[in-house]
């Protein structure tokens, strides 16, 4: 009896471990995915904040400092939230075939993207199209940025990145895939309610942070 005790916990100790094993590789996707879902719910219960209130409003974002870090999370409906989480999967999917040697890779790329992107946006809206009332929302801008990070890794490979290993090697494959999103996604972008600017904006940013 005592003996299969022991045989139980061990049972449950190995999955438990193996299911933390998993999570600690798959944190830096879901932690993006959950708190835009999260912010979601909260803006679409209409309790607590409107979309407007989180997102990038050119012409206040100095006197609202917070829009810098919350308008890339909060999307206006739910097909845009899904076309988000699906640009998260692909990213995925491209880290491990290319080999990806760090599990904070994502949330790194998130951290630079945003202030860089919304510096890019800034400047353009204010001092060259002097358009202060431009509103923005979505996680694509950093989709698009992790995409051109990727796209520039899989031609030449990434072993740093601020002295960070991460260990990105060449690959074709991804080379073509992201070729074709980057493509698509431009092309997609010239749509009517589409930012093209912050989608460019994102672009431009991945291409700095991989010579970081």
């Amino acid at each position: 009896m005592k003996k299969g005790y022991i045989i139980f916990l061990n049972n449950i100790n190995t999955k438990a471990y193996f299911i933390l094993k998993i999570l600690n590789k798959e944190a830096q996707f879901i932690i993006p995915s959950i708190i835009c879902f999260f912010l979601f719910i909260l803006i679409n219960s209409k309790r607590f904040f409107l979309l407007s209130d989180l997102s990038y409003w050119s012409g206040n974002l100095i006197n609202q400092p917070y829009r810098i870090l919350s308008y890339s999370f909060v999307h206006k409906d739910f097909n845009h939230l899904l076309s988000n989480l699906f640009g998260i999967v692909v990213v995925r999917y491209c880290f491990i075939n290319l080999n990806l040697k760090n599990i904070f890779l994502f949330l790194y790329l998130i951290i630079l993207l945003i202030p860089i992107k919304t510096f890019y946006l800034f400047i353009i809206d204010n001092f060259l199209f002097y358009n202060p009332n431009h509103l923005l929302v979505g996680f694509s801008g950093i989709i698009f940025g992790t995409f051109s990070f990727i796209l520039l890794s899989s031609i030449y490979g990434k072993e740093y990145i601020l002295n960070i290993f991460i260990g990105l090697k060449k690959n074709n494959q991804i080379y073509r895939l992201m070729t074709f999103f980057l493509s698509l996604g431009i092309v997609y972008s010239l749509l009517p309610s589409i930012s093209l600017s912050g989608h460019i904006a994102g672009i431009l940013s991945g291409f700095i942070i991989f010579f970081l």
